[in-house]
This record gives structure tokens, C-alpha cells and sequence, in this order.
């Protein structure tokens, strides 16, 4: 006769935490084979000598299974209980080969919904979250500003340099001369950008793309309170509104840029800051 009780008083079996026992024990697809010499040097390598350490960067040639080896990373830190896991790719397509990548080798993912919810299988440290950058780091970002965030374990980003720069452009607002206050903006720095150069000012007029100015920091400074009136009043707008709570109480501390076609304001030193999740991530508090 078998004793239910003794099975239901049996302590639950460890999670494996280094990440190649993890990938021998996942349920992969026949196509998935084992690891590729270099995936198994390097994470041999972090589990190591590196796992408790913070901003590693991972280097391989294209098509070597960095993929593989972010997911086996943040799934050993899933099973040792540091928190949920955040999986960056620099685009939508990224999102889905690296979906595909997770299917492939059976490892357990979830995605932001459709409404911008987070589920709750990231959030309780169950499954890997795997979203695009421009999602995660933004003025609206689902994982909070501020004092409102959702704490994070662990961070992979997927071709960093990329997402590095997708993030600088989250704190950039850019207009095009279409846009209602282009005119405006130009209107208003008209005569320190003409002091400037002249015949810059009248091809950028006449929408010369190549031609471009920036205003000068005194102007700047001095109209600071006109031009954040100005953007005040479209701040809920596509091109704006994911950058505003980046500037908005920053107006003197960011530079601009006019061309002929559009105008770029960006914060002169990127307050990441702001990214309160990652700020606590980093510090480890």
C-alpha cells in the first residue's frame, strides 16, 4: 500500500540553478541538440565565476546562441529566487525569434498582454519575460517611474548596443515640420538661430534637410518657460508624450536641433534615473 502521506510530506526537489544542468533537463524539441562548444564554455564560465556578478557583457559572433545562453542565464536566476527576469530585445522581430528560440529548447516565457499588462508569472519570479525595448523603457513604461515601478531580478539585453540607443531615443522628442509646433519652435529661437549663420537659417526655411542649427544654450535658457508652454499644450500627442516625463521638469537642462525637416530636444545628460526599477536593480536595494 502506498503512503500518500509520506509523498505529500516529501520536500519539493531542488530547481537546478546552473544553467547546464537546466538545459539538460528542459523538454526540447528533437531539432534542439546539445549545447555548441561555446555556449557551454561561457556558461560554465558565469556560473562559475560570474553569477553573482552585476553588468556582464556576453560577446559571440552572429548566429553562435547568445539567445540561448541569456535565457539559460536568467532562468538559473529564476531558480535560485533572485526575482523575476527581463528578457530586452531591440525590436519586435527579435521578440519573436527569441520567442521561437525559448519554444525550441522548452523554456517557459511570457509576454506583456495587449492591454500593457504585466503577468503575473513574471512578476512571481515563474517565467521569463521576454519584451521589445521601446516597451520597457519609455515615459509611460509599464514597469513604473518613480516611486511606481515593478521591481526586476535580472536584465538581459539582446544586442545592447542597439538597445541602447533605442533607449537614448526614448528621452528624445523629435518633430517633423508637418507638425503644428515646429513653426512655433523655429519662431521662437528665429532670432539667435539667424545670428548664427544666416544662410543656414533661410535653407532650413526653406526645408533643406541637410541644413541644421542648434539653438544656442542662452536662448534656450531664456525661453525655457515659453517653450515648455508650447509643449505643454501637445504633451498628450504621439511624438511627445512618451518623452515629456523625461523633460518636462528638465526643460533647462536639454539642448535642440533645427533642420529643415524636423526638430530633435533631447536631455543633455540622459536621466536614467528615472527607471527606478533599473536604478534598484543596479544599486542591488
Amino acid at each position: 500500500m502506498v503512503d500518500f502521506k509520506k509523498k505529500l510530506n516529501k520536500s519539493s526537489i531542488d530547481k537546478k540553478i546552473n544553467p547546464i544542468e537546466i538545459y539538460d533537463s528542459l523538454d526540447r524539441r528533437s531539432i534542439a541538440g546539445p549545447l555548441r562548444p561555446a555556449q557551454n564554455k561561457i556558461l560554465q564560465e558565469w556560473f562559475k565565476s560570474h553569477s553573482n556578478q552585476k553588468d556582464l557583457i556576453i560577446k559571440l559572433h552572429t548566429g553562435e546562441g547568445k539567445t540561448l545562453i541569456g535565457l539559460l542565464i536568467l532562468q538559473s536566476h529564476i531558480n535560485a529566487g533572485k526575482g523575476p527576469g527581463l528578457y530586452v530585445c531591440p525590436n519586435k522581430y527579435l521578440v519573436q525569434q527569441a520567442q521561437k528560440d525559448a519554444r525550441k529548447f522548452g523554456i517557459s516565457y511570457c509576454t506583456i498582454g495587449p492591454d500593457g499588462s504585466i503577468p503575473n508569472d513574471f512578476i512571481d519570479g515563474k517565467k521569463i519575460l521576454i519584451a521589445h525595448v521601446q516597451k520597457v523603457f519609455n515615459g509611460k513604461t509599464v514597469f513604473g517611474i518613480g516611486n511606481k515601478y515593478i521591481p526586476i531580478g535580472s536584465v538581459i539585453l539582446d544586442d545592447s548596443h542597439a538597445c541602447i540607443d533605442s533607449i537614448k531615443e526614448s528621452f528624445t522628442i523629435k518633430l517633423n515640420k508637418t507638425h503644428t509646433i515646429y513653426r512655433k519652435i523655429v519662431e521662437l529661437f528665429k532670432d539667435s538661430l539667424t545670428e548664427q549663420g544666416q544662410g543656414t537659417f533661410l535653407e532650413i526655411e526653406n526645408g533643406d534637410y541637410d541644413s541644421f542649427l542648434p539653438v544656442p544654450y542662452w536662448s534656450w535658457i531664456d525661453k525655457s518657460d515659453e517653450l515648455l508652454n508650447i509643449l505643454s499644450e501637445y504633451r498628450e500627442e504621439t511624438e511627445i508624450v512618451f518623452a515629456w516625463p523625461f523633460i518636462k521638469d528638465n526643460i533647462k537642462n536639454c539642448q535642440a536641433f533645427i533642420s529643415g525637416q524636423i526638430i530633435e530636444i533631447s536631455p543633455i545628460h540622459i536621466p536614467v534615473e528615472k527607471f527606478t526599477f533599473l536604478i534598484k536593480l543596479i544599486k542591488g536595494s
